[in-house]
């Protein structure tokens, strides 16, 4: 209004002799301002959702400042850029400020290598976020309710688990740059709401019903003399089911806790009990064994039916939801319930990294 002010005053003053005085064209004036505010906001939108980098930190910057949204999710949820930077900024500073070297790895992020890493971390700072409001949103739909005396008392069970409160509050700032206030947003209470409505899905399913159902239906099909191969293509809910089962060549240490008693003592060639383990229920037959140096090695193949887990469970709440991403960095997988890079470069990156991952703490961190 000041400046309108000015502007009239302005008028007033230099108004030629003799002209009559007329209203002061508040409403172009007005408009006017809206059309520059209008063109203002269209140019900061390209700074923030244009192509990635394209503005460097001062595009970062911008959408540090202002409630631009990244994500959407029908009907009324919104991830801010400037929540998933904050996020994403104590990440970084999470890896920064420890010293791997003394265990053998590394984290380096002044190589390109190094920012593409960094860069895939980024991405799964932001599936968690998805997930942590899809957690709210079921447990609104349950009638859940975290309270803040709630989250209070599960930052005092940090204090039991991590140390004293001061020595808590300072590795979070050291290590994250939090205070004890931004721990319990962003940890504590998505925790909490996690714990809540994993006891509404152990209350609510039988996951291990189904899967030992079929699990023995296989075993009869096995007792009463078909193939294994057959029996696994039929029932196997494992990955190897289209190759009738065949794992390959393990060590025993190398197997799931459950079958490293197992395996050893089965007979070559010959189908091995039901075995219960936490993913589900396992036949297993010995294929072959063969010694390599001081290890003894066997071929394995295994029928497999899978249990229900919470992680499933809670994977297809996410799918079932309407996900709109308005960053030029990713778009979402539905299939997968999940972000993903919308550069096939950087999508293969992921993959190679996941398979050269040795010594890199980023992968184990």
């Amino acid at each position: 209004m000041k400046v309108l002010d000015s502007m009239k005053n302005y008028f007033q003053k230099n108004k030629p002799e003799g002209q009559t005085e007329e209203p002061f064209p508040w409403k172009q004036v007005g408009l006017g301002l809206v059309g520059v505010l209008v063109v203002l906001f269209c140019a900061s939108l390209i700074w923030v959702y244009a192509v990635p980098g394209i503005f460097g930190e001062r595009g970062m910057a911008l959408r540090q400042k202002m409630p631009y949204p990244l994500v959407f999710i029908a009907p009324n949820t919104v991830i801010l850029y400037s929540d998933f930077d904050e996020n994403s900024r104590a990440v970084k500073q999470f890896y920064q400020n420890q010293d791997f070297s003394e265990i053998g790895l590394r984290v380096d992020f002044t190589t390109e290598e190094g920012k593409k890493r960094l860069l895939v971390r980024q991405k799964d700072v932001l599936n968690k976020m998805i997930e942590d409001e899809a957690l709210v949103k079921i447990a609104s739909d349950n009638d859940i309710v975290v309270t803040k005396e709630m989250a209070r008392e599960g930052i005092r069970r940090s204090f039991d688990e991590f140390g004293t409160a001061e020595s808590v509050q300072k590795d979070l700032k050291r290590l994250y740059g939090w205070d004890l206030t931004t721990f319990e947003e962003k940890i504590v209470t998505p925790k909490l709401y996690q714990e809540k409505i994993q006891e509404i899905f152990q209350s609510q399913q039988k996951p291990s019903e189904q899967a030992e159902m079929k699990i023995m239906q296989a075993k009869k099909a096995l007792d009463e003399g078909k193939v294994f191969a057959d029996v696994a293509k039929q029932f196997s809910q494992g990955s190897t089911k289209e190759n009738g089962g065949e794992l390959g060549w393990f060590q025993v240490t190398d197997l799931a806790p459950e079958l490293q008693l197992i395996v050893p003592s089965q007979t070559k060639g010959v189908p091995g009990n039901v075995i219960e383990s936490e993913l589900g229920f396992h036949i297993v037959l010995v294929e072959e064994t063969k010694k390599e140096g001081d290890n003894e090695l066997y071929r394995i193949s295994q029928i497999f039916t899978k249990k229900e887990i919470f992680s499933d469970w809670l994977n297809e709440k996410i799918q079932a939801m309407n996900v709109f991403v308005l960053s030029p960095e990713y778009r979402w997988d539905s299939d997968q319930a999940q972000i993903e890079f919308k550069s096939e470069s950087m999508r293969n990156f992921e993959k190679d990294m996941f398979k050269n991952s040795e010594g890199d703490a980023m992968l184990l961190f």
